[in-house]
């Protein structure tokens, strides 16, 4: 598997986003592919938001706090990440930098939008851009399944009508998608945790991706 693993690396970008509605199975994924790849991560952390809580059960009187304090958060982030020396030939990160301004334009109000959007306008020319997007999907079901059985404390006032139309919004925005090479995958019956079997036809499949800009994974048969 080693020397599998090793002859396909030869062939994938140096920096790859996955990306994905809450629940997912973003970091997931991220964390297998950096253990197989020997990459460097960078995970978003959510509980340094001091206004997440506040939040999920107010939104409309915390967004705006929310989302520019995940805009500054990420944008920091980022900044450090481009500074990194490369000592690994490959880094795998768990959200884009997009993602920002996907969330503000569901939460935020019409004029705190165009407040936010000529921040994220300024911030987002720094930005380093992925060379590839495996962008993960499951349906509002599947999700909320998941993210009832994970626990975190300050999800258990997310409502079903605010994933609906989150996974419409990232529904639309990938479906466009034209920025970089995508892999787009339904993980409603993928297990990326457990199955070696569907990491191996993911790492086989992403070569091609690159180079066609465009694909769906294709889970391989028994």
């Amino acid at each position: 598997m080693e020397s599998t693993t090793q002859n396909i690396s030869n062939d994938l970008p140096g920096y790859i986003v996955v990306e994905g509605v809450i629940g997912v199975g973003k970091t997931t994924l991220v964390n297998r592919l950096s253990q197989r790849l020997a990459a460097r991560t960078v995970l978003e952390v959510f509980e340094e938001n001091p206004f997440l809580a506040n939040f999920y059960n107010d939104r409309d009187r915390f967004a705006f706090q929310t989302e520019m304090f995940f805009l500054l958060s990420r944008y920091r982030q980022q900044e450090n990440f481009a500074q990194e020396d490369l000592f690994a030939r490959f880094s795998i990160s768990d959200y884009l930098f997009a993602k920002c301004r996907i969330f503000a334009g569901l939460t935020l109000s019409q004029h705190e939008f165009a407040l936010f959007e000529r921040v994220y306008s300024i911030l987002n020319a720094n930005v380093p851009q992925p060379d590839l997007v495996i962008y993960l999907h499951a349906p509002v079901d599947v999700l909320m399944e998941r993210i009832s059985k994970r626990g975190r404390q300050y999800e258990q006032h997310m409502d079903r009508d605010y994933i609906s139309r989150l996974v419409g919004i990232y529904t639309d925005v990938f479906a466009n998608y034209a920025d970089t090479p995508l892999m787009t995958i339904d993980t409603t019956d993928v297990n990326f945790t457990n199955d070696e079997r569907a990491l191996d036809a993911l790492l086989e499949q992403l070569p091609q991706v690159a180079k066609q800009g465009r694909s769906t994974f294709v889970m391989p048969q028994p």
